[in-house]
């Protein structure tokens, strides 16, 4: 009877165009979505992971650098600034915020502060460990030599303009400066963290290294979408880039609440917290860091080079002018895969002494 009972109510006509209805519905929504609205709803779920992340990271016991703690803090800034901006874009212009670029680069410029927060306030407590330097690429990007060298490449960039005209909504050198410095400022900090391991005493932050990961993945999606100039046929990196945003808050969070857990199973394993923002510059005598100014010198003439190199460079070849999104995705997925295999390379050494910048 029980059975029989089930087999009328599956049958039943009312709940059959009910289902048969909200199926309808639910396709006709699905299908009226874009990819904007995907990579929308994408980065707007991102924020509760990110605030589970901060939330672990403020712990006393986590022992976070302070600068540091503040710049990943000061990512929100940028969140909500975006948000107005991308409402501007399309109130004012009728375009999305990518191809204004005032807008796209003023946005942009608070996720730049975020990531020299962060690598200084790691750089700072790094310095903290006598024996930690500043490799080469320092001091060789710090020289006169390279900042004449990336002033020509901006100024010999034009030479390149014969063989495509530059698009409309090309992003100006500036903004391009923005976003290259972002990936390095991130690749940056993926290595200072990797390094606060040792001068923290817990091991578990190089895990944030690794959570670290997917974030500059994003990034790389932002950067190869602007590379194609914004073209509708490289789109989707927009929803791979929100994709990709999510699953790097929720293994920063992750990564941070192992750090947590360690420290709470270790308690006073941990030397005193790194140095405080306030702390002057200076390093100590023997071993120690360069100077902030010509670190931050040398990272100015690193992306002003890198910038000038894909704003003109770009100029000078086909594939951006015939977007592709394969070939995007493998620009992505290569250099993706070539960052995974570098921190694999460096989790088999006990060695700290690699590039400043990477």
């Amino acid at each position: 009877g029980g059975l029989g009972g089930r087999t009328v109510m599956q049958l039943d006509p009312g709940t059959v165009a009910l289902s048969a209805g909200a199926a309808e519905a639910a396709t006709a929504y699905l299908s009226s979505l874009t990819i904007e609205d995907v990579a929308g709803g994408l980065f707007a779920v991102s924020l509760f992971p990110y605030l589970g992340f901060l939330y672990h990271l403020d712990k006393e016991e986590t022992n976070a650098p302070p600068l540091g703690n503040f710049g990943f803090r000061f990512l929100l800034v940028f969140v909500f600034a975006s948000i107005p901006a991308a409402i501007a874009a399309k109130a004012l212009y009728g375009d999305i915020l990518a191809n204004v670029d005032w807008l796209h680069g003023s946005s942009e410029t608070f996720l730049t502060l975020t990531n020299i927060f962060i690598v200084l306030g790691f750089r700072r407590a790094v310095a903290s460990k006598e024996g930690y330097k500043d490799g080469s690429l320092t001091e060789l990007l710090s020289s006169p030599l390279a900042t004449l060298a990336s002033l020509g490449l901006l100024l010999a960039g034009g030479g390149a303009l014969a063989m495509h005209p530059e698009p409309a909504n090309a992003l100006s050198f500036p903004t391009w400066m923005v976003h290259i410095s972002s990936l390095i400022e991130w690749l940056a900090a993926m290595g200072l963290v990797w390094r606060y391991a040792d001068v923290s005493g817990n091991p578990r932050w190089k895990g944030l290294t690794w959570g670290m990961l997917p974030f500059h993945s994003s990034g790389l999606c932002a950067v190869t979408y602007h590379f194609f100039y914004n073209a509708k046929a490289v789109e989707l990196l927009v929803a791979v880039q929100g994709g990709l945003t999510v699953v790097g808050d929720l293994t920063c969070w992750y990564a941070t609440y192992r750090i947590y857990q360690w420290a709470c199973e270790n308690p006073g394993a941990q030397p005193p917290l790194a140095p405080s923002p306030a702390a002057p510059a200076a390093v100590p005598a023997a071993g120690g860091l360069d100077s902030e100014g010509k670190y931050l010198w040398s990272l100015f003439a690193l992306v002003a080079g890198m910038s000038a190199a894909v704003k003109w460079g770009e100029l000078a070849i086909d594939l951006p002018f015939e977007p592709s999104i394969g070939a995007a995705l493998a620009i992505v997925g290569g250099l993706s895969a070539l960052n995974v295999a570098t921190w694999l390379q460096r989790s088999s050494s006990d060695s700290t002494d690699f590039n400043e910048f990477y």
